[in-house]
């Protein structure tokens, strides 16, 4: 409730500077894009935290100025690893029991949203604050390759387990300018309010006496809390 009340201010605050912003003695201001990806580090947060240590993963993001305010549309795409885990098992009976493979089982977050943000990237440092309405998308997977360094490539894979919930995000940092082509080394932080959902870690899958999978997904908040590192353009 109090990320949409914060979402809602800073919409409120922005129209009538962007109105003002798209014209001048009649005439329509430029427009400028602003492009970026970052590299990432996720702390979960209350019961998220009781399940999972750490996410590591990386975003990227698109934005459109509005005029020559220092308001941005902007829509992020993202993705976290909170756990992985590498079994090493024949192919199957018979010969095929003398091929060992490997069975790589990840656990990711696929997240996205689009929002306003307010402070674009300067001649100077420049900070930054914004927020989001969207998803994020709880996905185990697994893939199957070869056991040694010469056939290391998945032949097979398939999703285990999915979960998906509307999602908000709140972030902040600062742009610092390098060079003078509009490029900027972005530092922030993102609390990603991801509601309640069904996920696996490492220790939710086990095997029965057939040695057939058995899942047990978890339920709790997922809230996430990432510390990036990026790399962000502007562009008229």
């Amino acid at each position: 409730m109090k990320s949409l009340v914060v979402l809602s201010l800073i919409a409120a605050t922005a129209a009538p500077l962007a109105a003002q912003s798209f014209e001048s003695d009649g005439k329509p201001l430029p427009r400028s894009v602003v492009l970026g990806g970052a590299l990432h580090y996720g702390a979960p947060q209350g019961e998220f935290a009781n399940n999972v240590d750490a996410a590591f993963g990386l975003n990227g993001f698109a934005g459109w100025q509005l005029g020559n305010s220092p308001f941005l549309i902007r829509a992020d795409l993202g993705f976290e690893i909170y756990g992985s885990r590498t079994r090493t098992v024949p192919l199957g009976g018979g010969p095929l029991g003398l091929i060992r493979v490997n069975v790589n089982t990840t656990n990711n977050i696929f997240n996205g949203g689009i929002g306003l943000q307010a402070g674009v990237p300067g001649p100077t440092v420049s900070p930054y604050v914004g927020g989001s309405i969207g998803f994020a998308s709880f996905v185990t997977s697994s893939s199957v390759s070869g056991s040694n360094q010469y056939s290391g490539d998945a032949f097979a894979s398939s999703n285990n387990y999915s979960d998906g919930t509307f999602a908000k995000t709140l972030y902040g940092g600062v742009y610092i300018p390098v060079g003078s082509k509009g490029g900027a080394i972005d530092l922030g932080l993102r609390y990603h309010f991801n509601g309640d959902a069904r996920y696996l870690t490492d220790d939710d899958i086990s095997f029965d006496q057939n040695n057939d999978p058995v899942l047990s997904p978890r339920f709790s908040r997922a809230d996430l809390l990432t510390i990036q590192v990026g790399f962000s353009f502007k562009r008229r």
